[in-house]
C-alpha cells in the first residue's frame, strides 16, 4: 500500500469503523458487527502496537448457538514508500468449517485488504 504504517494503523485500530471501508461489513447496533460469512459478533482491540499492528478479539454465537471466539491479527510492515499488511485469523467455532466456507471467509479477507488499500491510498 502506498501509505505509511501509521496511516494504515489509524484505519485498523477501531473495529467500529470497519463497516466504512470493509465490503459487506455492517454495524448492527449494541456494539455488534457483522462480517461477510460470519455471525454477528463483538470486536475489540487488544495487543496494540501503534504503527506495527494489533489484535482484534472476536466473540459471538452462531445461528445454532455455538460459540464463536478468537482473534484477527493485523501486522504492518513499512516497505519502500508504503506498507505491507498481513492478516492472521484464529477463529474457533466448535466444529470444522466446510471447504466452501473457508474459501468464502478467505475471499472476504482479501476483499477487506483490497478495500483497505483503496481507503488509505
Amino acid at each position: 500500500m502506498a501509505a505509511p504504517p501509521g496511516r494504515v494503523f489509524e484505519v485498523l485500530r477501531d473495529p467500529s469503523g470497519y463497516p466504512a471501508w470493509w465490503p459487506g461489513a455492517r454495524a448492527l447496533g449494541g456494539g455488534r458487527l457483522g462480517f461477510p460469512g460470519l455471525p454477528p459478533m463483538r470486536a475489540a482491540t487488544s495487543g496494540v502496537r501503534p504503527g506495527v499492528g494489533l489484535f482484534v478479539r472476536i466473540q459471538g454465537r452462531t445461528r445454532t448457538g455455538r460459540r464463536l471466539a478468537g482473534h484477527v491479527e493485523w501486522y504492518l510492515e513499512g516497505f519502500k514508500e508504503g506498507t505491507v499488511v498481513s492478516v492472521i485469523s484464529n477463529l474457533e467455532t466448535g466444529r470444522p468449517w466446510s471447504p466452501r466456507r473457508v474459501l468464502r471467509f478467505r475471499a472476504g479477507m482479501r476483499d477487506a485488504l483490497v478495500a483497505l488499500k483503496s481507503r488509505v491510498s
